[in-house]
């Protein structure tokens, strides 16, 4: 299908009331009102680094900060600091971009909720005023508009556009797809393999030293920081899409139900003003919660909420300043001080990736049971004006590589392996301690987590652009059905 959403949205900015907006009760209280303007403050300051995170400039930043280091290891002495420092950039910046993630992971899926709750509570109620209109004999002729109807026109800047590929703004945009491809690919897994038991191999010739950890955290630091980049953009274009389609949806079907309330008022079937048919439920602006109350669920969900928070870059900001205070003390010239904050980011990081995909498994599968109780709605209202089916997408199945990363990606998301992730971490603090947190010790809490998060981020790159498709698809779908229904109310297509 073409793009018809910029042209399509740019007219639903026009549109009085909406679907899914709460009425503020409190807006009167100065508390509400501070913590409105919190929140406010929070969504744009998040917004705005996940924006940044996946663009041009963040790129161009990341290369240029790649190129630099580089060519400073030619004047720098210290080879433990160099080597280092790279680690560090690498780990508060995929620190920071696993707290945009979150932010944006539990963004997406209250907007989703709210208009998948929304279009049951509309699709129920249109199908009432459906089978009033059809006894009273007043569905079998076009229904006339309440208001100037949306006409979706193409977009002549993006004409190709559909669930199947994203918007393309730059030449960097065509990168990140590309090179997600080829990083979710098995050329890519097996040569990451491959490294890593290079690297093991050469561990007795040298002895196992610093030196020998430090070459594999550089490397791993720097495919984490292009990843964690090109894996932003690709997500980034993801929002935007659903975004647009969001809102065109929720302003076709708020007009659709406007259009049959104007029939039912005409024919005198309901009241002026009257929002309710024989009591039917409204679901508008409800959030739909995980069913999940065991403790672990509990505290998974708490510290995704705080850390994709205002108070996770809070807390950020604060143990940056802290490092910085430790670093008079210690001596800006002395490797373990820079490998503190590495070292803290990196096992933060650890625990966040796998903290950000169990709570996408999980509001994942929420939002596609609410999607497969829409297709009964919608299906109902389909029959009733005489409309094809229009069937949901089907789950993409994929090849061997495919299977193997939605396997990984299950097994990643998994409660199990959250707290797995924690006690690794609780273990290797622990070891760390107990060799007094020397430079080995550090770099030993930094080797094993960035290994396993930089082969378990080129795993599931294939799982998360499929799963991204979907999601796509099935708005896609939602949309096209809702064009369909405009359509048959337009030509007296019914029953």
């Amino acid at each position: 299908m073409q793009n018809y959403l910029d042209s399509a949205v740019g007219k639903s900015q026009s549109h009085e009331g909406d679907p899914l907006k709460k009425p503020d009760n409190d807006a009167g209280n100065p508390r509400s009102r501070v913590w409105s303007l919190y929140h406010k403050f929070s969504a744009v300051l998040l917004n705005t680094l996940a924006l940044f995170a996946g663009s041009t400039a963040t790129f161009a930043l990341v290369c240029v900060l790649i190129i630099a280091w580089a060519v400073g290891g030619v004047f720098v002495h210290d080879n433990d600091i160099w080597q280092i420092s790279m680690q560090d950039v690498s780990s508060i910046g995929c620190y920071m971009w696993d707290i945009t993630l979150l932010f944006a992971q539990q963004k997406d899926n209250q907007e989703l909720s709210e208009l998948l709750s929304h279009l049951q509570a509309s699709g129920a109620r249109q199908a009432k005023l459906m089978q009033l209109l059809q006894k009273a004999e007043a569905l079998g002729k076009p229904v006339a508009h309440p208001y100037t109807a949306i006409k979706l026109e193409p977009d002549p800047h993006h004409p190709h556009m559909d669930f199947k590929s994203l918007p393309h703004k730059s030449w960097y945009d065509s990168l990140a797809d590309k090179a997600s491809v080829v990083a979710g690919s098995p050329f890519a897994q097996a040569i990451y393999a491959a490294g890593i038991i290079l690297w093991l191999a050469y561990g007795p010739r040298m002895g196992f030293d610093d030196a020998w950890q430090l070459d594999v955290n550089t490397a791993t630091a720097v495919e984490l920081m292009l990843m964690t980049t090109f894996l932003q953009n690709t997500k980034g274009r993801h929002r935007l899409y659903m975004h647009r389609c969001i809102r065109l949806i929720s302003l076709i079907d708020d007009e659709t139900e406007a259009r049959l309330d104007a029939a039912a008022l005409e024919n005198q079937i309901i009241e002026y003003g009257s929002r309710n048919v024989d009591n039917l439920p409204c679901l508008v602006g409800s959030r739909a919660h995980s069913k999940a109350s065991s403790v672990a669920y509990t505290c998974v969900n708490t510290y995704a909420k705080f850390m994709g928070s205002i108070g996770g870059i809070t807390l950020s900001l604060l143990l940056l300043g802290l490092w910085l205070g430790l670093g008079k003390v210690m001596g800006y010239d002395n490797s373990n001080w820079w490998l503190i904050i590495g070292t803290y980011t990196g096992l933060a990081g650890f625990i966040d990736a796998f903290v950000l995909r169990n709570v996408m498994k999980r509001q994942s599968m929420h939002l596609l049971t609410h999607c497969d109780l829409l297709d009964i709605s919608d299906a109902k209202v389909g029959s009733l004006l005489n409309l094809p089916s229009i069937p949901a997408p089907l789950c993409p199945k994929g090849g061997c590589c495919h299977r193997v990363s939605v396997r990984m990606g299950q097994a990643a998301a998994h409660i199990a392996t959250v707290f797995l992730a924690v006690a690794v971490v609780v273990g290797l603090l622990i070891t760390a301690t107990a060799m007094a947190w020397t430079q080995t010790a550090q770099l030993l809490c930094n080797t094993p987590t960035m290994i396993v998060e930089g082969a378990i981020l080129l795993v599931l790159m294939m799982a998360h652009m499929s799963g991204h498709q979907y999601m796509r698809a099935r708005l896609q779908t939602f949309l096209e059905r809702r064009l369909a229904i405009q359509f048959a109310l337009d030509q007296g297509h019914v029953n």
